[in-house]
């Protein structure tokens, strides 16, 4: 098991909690690849590597599994966890339930008066796309479904998504066809700011579905 640790001397003068950091640390490795699925997450490895207790190292795989992007075997302990074809279809009939849900909720309280950021959000995507920026770009696009969550207001849906986020945004860094998604994020973020919660709905669930083939060609007809 490798990781990044070129910045564990560095954990003690960050102001975020230890367990926060070493999740994000697992988490961009996860994300990019270096921690590939199976991977074993050995907690006293974890530790020596990032020169912390257990308990920090504990914690954040804690939160990992909360988010999906770990699991427990009862063989081999935590792990990266895999994802089939069987399962990357099941959690996007679930994204595009709760995603669609969200744009429409979102637009709604537009149409209220709610203001929006998303605008600005589509244009931070654009300009990394534009950079070659591929780290910023899906972070950006991060932002913007989190931002759309958050406009939506209703605290059970945002809830309801806590736990399938890491897989959801694992996912969308396996696909970088990022002319396709600026286009379906700008329809959508344009229906939403515009407080039209059914084309918003309409946009979201094309983003979705156009994700979901993108993926499982992706990942498992390549």
């Amino acid at each position: 098991m490798t990781t990044s640790s070129s910045s564990s001397s560095k954990l003690y003068r960050n102001k975020k909690p230890l367990r926060d950091i070493v999740r994000e640390h697992l988490r961009n490795s996860i994300y990019d690849g270096t921690l590939p699925p199976g991977t074993r997450l050995v907690e006293q490895e974890l530790a020596q590597q990032f020169k912390v207790s257990r308990l920090p190292v504990r914690e954040a795989l804690r939160i990992l599994h909360h988010e999906g992007l770990v699991e427990h075997l009862p063989t081999r302990g935590v792990v990266v966890r895999t994802l089939d074809r069987r399962q990357v279809s099941e959690l996007y009939d679930l994204r595009e339930a709760l995603e669609v849900l969200a744009a429409r909720q979102a637009a709604e309280r537009v149409a209220e008066g709610a203001p929006t950021r998303l605008s600005a959000a589509t244009e931070r995507a654009g300009d990394a796309a534009g950079a070659g920026d591929a780290s910023a770009v899906h972070d950006a696009n991060s932002s913007l479904h989190e931002e759309i969550t958050a406009l939506a207001g209703n605290k059970l849906l945002a809830e309801t998504l806590e736990p399938i986020v890491g897989r959801v945004d694992w996912l969308r860094r396996k696909v970088e066809d990022f002319g396709m998604i600026q286009a379906e994020h700008e329809a959508l973020a344009a229906a939403i700011v515009a407080g039209d919660p059914e084309a918003a709905a309409t946009a979201a669930r094309d983003h979705v579905r156009a994700s979901r083939e993108r993926t499982l060609k992706g990942l498992f007809d390549s």
